[in-house]
């Protein structure tokens, strides 16, 4: 949004001295003071609303933000640092329990200030290092301070997701405090965390992998550290051992937590306004990952979870590292066994309180894949013989209620790069049927659309509809949806967007390796819950996203890479 910024009125030489006075709201009986500025801006995480802004270089004078995020600065301050917090985002609907910040900025007419994770970043930092925090985050030649993040895709995506990651570091933070006895605000965990991810950020090398668990590990343990004054004496004193524990335990589940924000959020296409922006990261179901996010308190509760004794020994990183990954998966079993071995280490109650938060709970279970003819357990890797692949089939029930009452529909969407191209597939309504749990019918009902993206040395797109139903069902393992590429493909034959020979090219052939994405959501991004069975337990499937030129399809998941041999 644009907003104007009326000029100061100056009086010749003495220009410059006016804008210093009117920026901090004083003058003098010798100078008259000008006319106040009206500046407006903008806090944006999605925008937030009802926060309350504080104007720290202005006698800390606050505003409450509107609907869309706008703020007015009080009348006499046209610069100042600012901070944000309290509020609704309006993307999440979620309260905002975040604080943001900006450094003091001059402002020129014209341009709207604004608040954001990004700017909250620079206010570790220096104005200076604008561009290169903007280069750090593969956002060169963005002005971080002044670009509204709801006007721009790649602005939109690091800024939710540098918030979710200070956010989940936060919990950590404050969960340490509270499992120790410390006394650390909430606002001091949030300045921390902030702190950690701008120096990781900062000392990365090339543009910085925010999912990434190694720079996740570096933050957290970083802003363990410069969180010490906030907890007791005995962890001040083995500050680098707790620091280095607590990193190995909740970098898996932190990490997993930004990464699946970061694939749901996908390559975000602004709309005509922000409301449309929003509105198709909700239909796609891209919001969901972030409430998620947002919601879960796994990150603070597991942290209390491990004793101020195993915290302090420097002997238990790696099976405190094996419990962190486990609790990342939502297996069960898995958390049970890296529980055990850490012994008295772990209380054994929050633990439990901590594997009934992420275990999947009334959700579609996938149990295994089948590739011509060959049955592999759900996993990153399959090794087929058979010469091509023509589809993947895949056992699937439900455990308790996936649909929360709802109809049993879905929306799907399949991605496979082979030959120098990637395929995508997204069908807007998958009719399930179970009884008793057991999947008995899979279909494409009449009339649904489909959506084609082909990219590469085939280049190819299209929307269409089915005339009649098309069947994903088989009576495989128990029951198992089918997802035939060759079929997908001969409905743009059919369309006259490929020809017989593009398809053949198209069509997995040994000897190669590609990989598969299969994605599901609910209709009108309703979240859908997907497990996979593994080891004989259930465990949740990262957050997966396919999208082609028209839609985007962003849920729960599988993805493969599947070997294939004559």
């Amino acid at each position: 949004m644009q907003t104007n910024i009326r000029n100061i009125l100056t009086l010749g030489l003495m220009a410059s001295a006016a804008v210093a006075l009117v920026a901090c709201g004083g003058g003098s009986d010798s100078t008259p003071t000008p006319t106040p500025a009206t500046v407006q801006g903008k806090a944006v995480d999605f925008y937030l609303a009802g926060s309350t802004v504080t104007f720290t270089d202005c006698n800390n004078q606050t505003t409450t933000t509107g609907a869309n995020g706008d703020f007015t600065f009080p009348s006499g301050c046209t610069s100042s640092a600012l901070r944000v917090s309290g509020g609704t985002d309006i993307g999440t609907k979620q309260a905002f329990t975040g604080v943001l910040q900006a450094p003091a900025v001059t402002y020129a007419a014209g341009v709207t200030p604004v608040v954001t994770p990004l700017t909250t970043l620079l206010a570790q930092l220096t104005p200076t290092q604008a561009a290169a925090l903007a280069a750090k985050l593969g956002l060169s030649g963005k002005n971080l301070t002044t670009l509204d993040p709801m006007q721009d895709a790649a602005l939109l995506k690091a800024s939710v997701v540098v918030q979710q990651l200070i956010d989940q570091v936060s919990k950590v933070l404050a969960g340490l405090s509270a499992g120790t006895g410390g006394t650390l605000t909430p606002a001091a965990a949030a300045a921390a965390a902030a702190s950690a991810v701008a120096s990781a950020v900062s000392a990365s090398s090339g543009t910085a992998d925010l999912t990434s668990t190694s720079l996740v590990s570096s933050v957290i343990s970083t802003a363990v550290q410069n969180a010490k004054a906030g907890f007791p004496a005995n962890i001040q004193a083995n500050i680098g051992t707790v620091a280095a524990n607590v990193a190995a335990l909740e970098a898996p589940e932190v990490a997993t937590q930004v990464s699946n924000v970061s694939t749901a959020l996908g390559t975000i296409v602004v709309g005509a306004n922000p409301a449309a922006t929003l509105a198709a990261l909700q239909q796609s179901g891209a919001i969901n990952a972030v409430t998620a996010s947002v919601q879960s308190n796994t990150a603070k509760t597991l942290v209390g979870a491990v004793t101020t004794a195993g915290l302090t020994d420097p002997t238990l990183t790696a099976n405190l590292a094996a419990l962190g990954t486990a609790v990342s998966t939502g297996n069960a079993g898995a958390i049970q066994t890296a529980a055990s071995n850490l012994g008295s280490s772990v209380n054994s109650g929050v633990i439990s309180t901590v594997t009934n938060s992420v275990k999947p709970t009334n959700f579609i279970q996938l149990a295994s894949m089948t590739i011509n003819g060959q049955q592999f357990p759900i996993g990153n890797t399959a090794t087929v013989t058979g010469g091509t692949v023509s589809s993947i089939t895949v056992a699937a029930s439900q455990s308790g209620d996936a649909f929360a009452g709802g109809a049993s529909q879905v929306r799907a969407g399949l991605s496979y790069t082979y030959g120098g191209n990637q395929v995508d597939v997204i069908i807007e309504n998958v009719a399930l049927t179970f009884s008793g749990g057991v999947l008995t019918a899979a279909q494409v009902p009449a009339n649904t659309t489909y959506s084609f993206r082909i990219a590469g040395s085939i280049a190819a797109s299209a929307t269409l509809t089915n005339a009649t139903a098309d069947n994903l069902f088989v009576n495989a393992n128990g029951g198992s949806l089918n997802l035939p590429f060759t079929t997908f493909l001969a409905k743009l034959k059919n369309a006259g967007a490929l020809s017989q020979a593009q398809i053949d090219s198209l069509t997995p052939k040994s000897i190669s390796t590609f990989p598969v994405t299969f994605a599901v959501a609910g209709q009108g991004g309703k979240a859908v819950s997907v497990g996979a069975l593994v080891n004989s337990s259930a465990q949740k499937t990262l957050t997966q996203a396919v999208q082609t030129g028209s839609a985007t399809v962003s849920g729960n998941g599988i993805k493969t890479t599947i070997t294939l041999n004559p």
